[in-house]
Formats: C-alpha cells, structure tokens, sequence
C-alpha cells in the first residue's frame, strides 16, 4: 500500500506508534500531556495536541466522548500495521523452539496437529486461535477441449482426475477452424496433461503470447475456480482469551462476541475466501474492514499452510483491533510454517525436529 498522506510528518508517525502502543498496552485514551511527560519530549503538550488534532482529522486517531484522550481508529491501525509495526521481534527464539517441539512431539498424528495449532495460536497471542482442517484438492488437468461454436468463439472444457468439470466460453481475435482448435487441444493435453493449476501456471508464465497461452490461461482461471473449500473444519481455542479483555466486558458485547466465534456465519465463510485466495502471506482485516456487521468490533489474522494446488489450510487468530499486531502476525506466519512442515513430512514422512 502507498503512502498517499502527504501530511503524515516523521513527528505524526512517532506520535500515532505512540498512541496505538500506550493503548494496545494499557487500554486507556492517551492525552498529550501524559506523552509528553512520559516520554519526556523536549516539545509542549500543546505542540502535541495540535499534532494529534491532525492525526484525528485525517481519521488515524478517534475521540472518546468520554475522555480528553484519542483513541487509534481502524485507519490508524491499517496505517500503523503497513508502515509502522516492526517486521521483526514478534516472536523470541526461545518460544520458536518450544513451539517447533510441541510439533515435533506429535509426529504422524495430524488432527492433533492442528489442535495444537489452535491452541499455540491462542495462547501465545492471547486471541481465538483458529485453524482449518487441510482440504485436498485433487485438480490435475486429465482432459482439455477446445470447440469451435462460432468464427470467433469457441468453448473450453477442462476434465479433471477427480472427475470435476469445467466449461468456459472463449473469444478470439481470429477466425479459426476446428481443425485448428483441435490440434492446439492436442498440444496442450500432451503438455499439460496430469498438472495442477500452479504446475501449469508456472508452465505457461513465459510461453508467447499466442492462442496457446490464452486458452492455458483460461484453464488456470477454470481450474482456480473448482477449488471450492466449503467443507473443512474449523478448530477454535482460546475465547476466553479475548473475553477478558476489557472492552468485551459488557454482557451484551461478551454474548455477541461468543456468538461471532463458536456459531456466527462470518468465520466459516471468511476460511474459504481465504483458501481460494492465491496470494501468500498473511492477510490482516482490521475492525471495520469487515464485510460482517458482526466481526466489526474484531481483527483477524490469517494465512495459509500446506501445498498450494494440492492440500491446503489456514492458520490464524481473531481478537480485538486493540491488538498486539506485531506478535499476532509473527505467531500466525510461525505456526502456519510448522503446519506446512508438519503437512509435508505427513505426506512424505520426513518430520521436523527441534532445533
């Protein structure tokens, strides 16, 4: 993301990382004069003040009625996880080693894998841990066609080993015979035959940019689009976690927050986006990023483990937006890594060990 704020001065940047820590520690709306005799700043609270009434217009800090103290906003979370947090630190080589242990303890025995996946999520970021059971998706290419149904229009039909089927319309540039189509189709099964879609994206990256690459394209676009994870299972650990924290102590916002977590739709449905999405690394929404009402008062932290195209999950973490973001990404990008190994050494027995 680029950094369109013209106004967000080196000073504005250290006093919102200010800001957004003394509240994640503390809870508690943070004024200019505690700033300024805290970190005992050679400015006047009033300089400080007129700064953070800058960060409150540009919508990075909020003001609670309350209270003469500002709160960060979602937009000054967003802006603090892209360009404030440090990358580094978030978890210690001691606790990466423990970790790596516990994983190494389990062995062969993957459900207790991702049960502990969950459970090292929550405890060490102090959120909901959250882990997917791995989905294996069975997409090689078995069978492409390519039919002609006008000059300039020919349908596309990928048949895969597991006997999914796909069909897609085509627009060419050129008129073109059938003749023609079928001996493109008789290229690309020999070429492509028995691939998945990321074997066969990788394939085709660097082809000409001829009818060959359009329909290989398309089939990448078509098989992306069987991969339907609808029906993988999903391990919590950890709510007592978040409701403990002060904002959640509210009966009804405890109530919904539960509901949100163990029954609501919005977790359930945001796993499968997540896993259809084939972008790496790990995806962080943020409060009222959400698309669903009920997850607004939330963050969530997720990445995907596993082989991509082949067998896939997602690890990750939900708790309030007054987070520690720096430890919850490192925790999520750690344990989807030891998911990833532990998957690989469950398909080819070859199991970490502690280092």
């Amino acid at each position: 993301m680029e950094e369109p704020q013209e106004s967000m001065t080196e000073r504005r940047k250290e006093l919102l990382r200010t800001i957004i820590n003394e509240y994640v520690n503390n809870y508690l709306p943070v004024s200019s004069e505690m700033i300024v005799n805290k970190y005992k700043l050679p400015i006047s609270p009033a300089t400080v003040r007129n700064e953070m009434a800058e960060l409150e217009r540009e919508g990075y800090i909020t003001h609670p009625h309350t209270s003469a103290g500002r709160i960060p906003s979602d937009k000054g979370y967003r802006y603090y996880v892209e360009h404030l947090m440090e990358r580094q630190g978030g978890l210690s080589l001691p606790e990466q080693h423990n970790i790596q242990h516990q994983f190494y303890q389990v062995q062969l025995e993957l459900n207790e894998g991702i049960r502990l996946a969950a459970g090292v999520v929550a405890r060490t970021s102090q959120n909901v841990g959250v882990v997917s059971s791995p989905y294996v998706f069975d997409g090689r290419l078995k069978r492409l066609e390519v039919i002609g149904v006008q000059e300039r229009l020919a349908l596309v039909v990928a048949v895969t080993q597991d006997g999914s089927i796909k069909e897609q319309m085509l627009s060419l540039k050129e008129p073109i015979t059938q003749e023609e189509l079928s001996i493109i189709s008789n290229r690309l099964n020999a070429t492509l035959h028995n691939q998945n879609r990321t074997q066969i994206e990788k394939k085709v990256q660097d082809w000409a940019e001829e009818l060959d690459k359009i329909v290989a394209t398309r089939l990448v676009e078509m098989l992306r689009s069987l991969e339907q994870y609808r029906d993988v299972q999903l391990y919590r650990e950890g709510l007592a976690n978040i409701l403990n924290q002060p904002e959640f102590n509210n009966i009804s916002t405890m109530r919904q927050v539960m509901q949100t977590i163990e029954t609501g739709t919005a977790l359930p449905t945001l796993i499968p986006e997540i896993l259809q999405n084939y972008e790496s690394g790990v995806q962080v929404v943020i409060g009222g990023e959400n698309r669903f009402d009920d997850m607004r008062l939330l963050s969530v932290v997720l990445a995907r483990y596993g082989i991509d195209g082949q067998v896939i999950g997602v690890v990750g973490l939900v708790g309030s937006t007054r987070m520690e973001y720096n430890r919850s990404i490192s925790t999520v990008q750690y344990i989807a890594q030891l998911m990833t190994n532990l998957l690989t050494g469950h398909s080819g027995n070859n199991f970490i060990g502690p280092t």
